[in-house]
Formats: structure tokens, sequence, C-alpha cells
């Protein structure tokens, strides 16, 4: 019988309760909650079952101190995911952070410093690197059907949203860009693989209630050539492609609103080698296509497999039980926040911007 890490978790919010709880819950033999914390009196009532046996405390002091937690999963309010787990892994605890793992980079700077001191103990929960579309994407590149990749456009809608908690305020580090974002940039880091040289951003606030962005749109360009094509919105009535991947022969898209289930490519054979053509002057063929050599194209539709959502748990015990090399690095989710940085300084956001206008 495998032993089991005890937990507890930091906030009982939608983070807390919602999600990181029922990911824990998954493997039941790997696991075990034991403690959890929100100061909200009404988020330690009414808890899921995977939370019956746990002690409640008012406090992430109260939490972090207790002796019989061995990894303490962060899922407080942005601001607060860095100090917690400084102050946990300080503690002698393991630490799951989740986005953003900091703020700002001067805050993750901070964060590093006491990790290299507790090596081996800070787990980055950059989950969706684990999506199955996004690991199906990787493994089909792999194949080089598609050549020399050149552009990823990444999208995601978070529908149309009027929001008005506090993740929509600047002053709780909120909006899209630190709520998706780090999802997403993480993503693209790892289609372009090769560090980012060039950033352009535009972040708005639309029809958020907060002053924090609800739209955003951000190129990254890296020193390979690939550029990633970001778009975030919470402005969006349609959905649109997650995904789609261009290279010099063909193209890779996943949209889940025509069909979860696939990925479609469509690329030129591999057998075919291009002829030696030579730009000229002439006139065009009135017929519009590739006009001194005959392309066969290839259709390739891939299911996607499943992968469960709490997968990254799996990981995360493997590392403290087994001694297996957790997967993301904690240098990678820098990068993450150094390009979030970045994008705030870039796009020239200003929260007062969309008041200002209607002044």
């Amino acid at each position: 019988m495998s032993r089991k890490i005890k937990v507890g978790i930091l906030g009982l919010g939608r983070a807390g309760r919602n999600m990181q709880t029922p990911e824990i819950a998954f493997y039941p033999d790997k696991f075990e909650i034991v403690a959890a914390a929100d100061h909200a009196a009404d988020r330690r009532e009414n808890l899921p079952d995977a939370l019956r046996n746990a002690k409640l405390y008012a406090s992430c002091e109260e939490l972090v101190a207790d002796p019989d937690v061995e990894l303490v999963a962060i899922a407080l309010r942005h601001q607060d995911h860095t100090p917690w787990a400084i102050r946990a892994l300080e503690a002698g605890k393991f630490v799951s952070i989740d986005k953003p793992l900091a703020v700002n980079y001067q805050q993750i700077l901070e964060l590093k410093a006491v990790a290299d001191r507790h090596p081996g103990r800070l787990f980055p929960r950059q989950n969706r690197r684990f999506e199955a579309p996004f690991q199906k994407a990787l493994q089909l590149l792999e194949t080089g059907v598609l050549g020399k990749l050149s552009l990823f456009k990444l999208y995601r809608s978070c529908g149309y949203c009027r929001r008005n908690d506090w993740m929509t305020m600047t002053e709780f580090a909120g909006g899209l860009l630190t709520n998706w974002g780090p999802h997403i940039i993480d993503q693209a880091l790892r289609y372009l693989d090769a560090p980012v040289i060039d950033v352009w951003a535009d972040l708005r606030s639309v029809i958020s209630i907060g002053d924090g962005d609800d739209q955003m749109k951000i190129l990254l360009r890296a020193a390979n050539g690939r550029v990633a094509d970001i778009e975030i919105s919470g402005t969006q009535t349609m959905p649109g492609r997650e995904l789609e991947i261009r290279g010099e022969r063909g193209t890779l898209v996943y949209d889940p609103s025509l069909d979860p289930g696939h990925i479609v490519m469509r690329y030129v054979d591999p057998v075919h080698k291009f002829n030696r053509l030579e730009p000229h002057r002439e006139n065009p063929p009135l017929a519009y296509g590739n006009f001194d050599e005959t392309l066969t194209f290839i259709d390739q539709k891939v299911e996607i497999p499943e992968i469960p959502s709490a997968v990254i748990w799996s990981h995360i015990y493997d590392s403290i039980v087994n001694g297996i090399p957790f997967p993301i690095k904690l240098e990678e989710s820098m990068e993450v926040v150094r390009i979030t940085d970045l994008v705030f300084e870039k796009s020239g956001f200003r929260p007062t911007d969309k008041f200002a206008a209607q002044a």
C-alpha cells in the first residue's frame, strides 16, 4: 500500500473548494486532505465530502503550523500566493502554488531564493501544461509533417462576463492576464521552444465592472523566428478555435466548438519534394493557386486521448515519494511571470483608462 501525503489547503473559494479539492481527491491512495483554512466563516461551511475529515482553520497561520500537514496547497488571492508559499517552505512543508506564482518578477525572485534553500519542495501549479489537446499537439508537431513551424495562434474565451468580484480588481492583482494569462503564456512558451526576444501587447477593460483587463492580444516573437499570437477574452459571445499552428508544409487546428475530441491537420504529402522554382516577372494565370507544380495534400483527423484534469497531482506525488523530477521547472514559471510583466509594460494598460473615457 502506497503512503498517503497529508495535504492542507489554504483558501476554500472556487480554486480551493471546486478545483484543487476534487483533483486531490481523485487520488485517494496517494493523498489525504487533513486540513483547510479560510478566514471567511461561510467558506468553511457546506464543504464537499473530500473535506469531511479535515481540520478547519480560520487562519493560514494555524494551518501552516499544523505538524500533520506535509504539503500545503495554496489557493488564495493572487497577491497572497508568493508570501504564503515562502512561509510554508520556511516551515518545512512541500508547497503547491497556484498561478500566478507571483504578481511581478521581483516577487518571484524572492520566491526562488527561498525555494533554492528548500530544493524539491515547490511545485508550480501550471496545470494546463497537461491539457490533452496541448499534449497531443506537441506529439503531432514532433512528427515533423508540418515542416518548419512559424505561427502559433492560441485563443481562449471566458464568455461574455460582466464580473464584479475581487478577481476583476487591480488592487488584488486581478484581471484576465493574471488569471488565464499564466496558463496560455506557459503553453505558448512551450510551443516557441526558444527565448522570447520581442513582445507586443494590447490590454483593455471593456465590460468588466472592475478595473482589471478583460480582453487581451499578445504577440511573442522567439529567437528561432516562431511567433505566438495569443488572444484571451471575457467579452466574447461566440466560440472560436483554441489552437492553430502553421508550418511551411501545412496547418494544425483544434476547434472544440466543432469537434472537442479531435485535432485536424492538412499538410503537403511528406514524400513530395518541392520543385526548385524561381520568381519571374510575367503575369500569373487567371486561376489562383500553385502555378508550376501539383501538390497532394493529406487530411488527417487525430483523436485526443483523455488526460485526467488532476494529473498534475500524480506528478507531485511521484516527485515527493518516488524522487521523479517534477516536469514543470520553477525557471519556466519564472519566465511566465517575466513575460506577464512585459505585457503590462508594452501594453501601457492603466486600470483607470476605461473610467476616464466615460467621465
